[in-house]
């Protein structure tokens, strides 16, 4: 975390230094990303508990200043943060899933000008609002429902690419880009079967993850 914001001021210092003028713009942006929660602990049961896929979206509004080629964001995005399991109880089969309202607070290095492709990086900070589980097998009782005491905030490092494209002659502008996002901190919450994972012994850290496809509306600010 403290290489990344040295690496951050570092690059911002020198685009303020380079930079002639100072542009602004705002965004109304949705996401749709595939995403997931992995712990160690689930990893290691095998057939019993595994990974599914799962399926996530946010929207929101992002604020870009312009330093020349560098812009720095900050965005507020709401919506969900899911994960898939899927197993086997004896011969019973099931695919689970846990739902986590959250909201998100991106805030990235923009390489690149205000038009045309560019690059992203920063971090992603992830409120947990509240958590919900399902599971098709209806032998398997959800009557333990997590919330956001099973689920902690947890803090993720994003990477993404796109450009941002002109809309014909509207004073506006088409932003589109991919991302992938990974944390390093303990999400902590529950298994495919909806037992707390600090139950395990030892605990084993959550790790969230996700990769989606980010699109927007770009106003700029003169």
């Amino acid at each position: 975390m403290k290489k990344l914001i040295i690496s951050l001021s570092i690059l911002l210092s020198s685009g303020l230094a380079n930079a002639q003028t100072i542009t602004s713009d705002v965004t109304a942006k949705y996401a749709y990303s595939a995403t997931g929660l992995f712990n160690k602990s689930i990893s290691d049961l095998g057939a019993s508990q595994d990974y599914d896929l799962a399926f996530s979206s946010n929207y929101g509004l992002a604020g870009t200043f312009n330093f020349g080629k560098i812009g720095l964001g900050v965005e507020y995005l709401m919506g969900n943060f899911n994960a898939g399991y899927q197993g086997t109880i004896g011969s019973a089969a099931y695919t689970s899933e846990v739902s986590l309202k959250t909201t998100q607070i991106p805030v990235y290095l923009r390489l690149g000008g205000s038009e045309g492709s560019f690059g992203e990086f920063g971090v992603v900070m992830n409120n947990v609002k509240s958590a919900s589980y399902f599971n098709s097998n209806e032998l398997i009782d959800p009557s333990s429902v997590p919330t956001n005491a099973a689920y902690q905030n947890f803090m993720g490092y994003m990477i993404g690419v796109g450009g941002r494209f002109g809309l014909l002659d509207l004073p506006v502008m088409v932003s589109v880009s991919a991302r992938f996002m990974y944390s390093t901190s303990d999400a902590q919450g529950v298994d495919a079967l909806n037992v707390p994972l600090s139950l395990y012994s030892p605990a084993n850290k959550t790790n969230a993850a996700s990769v989606g496809l980010h699109v927007g509306v770009v106003y700029s600010v003169d």
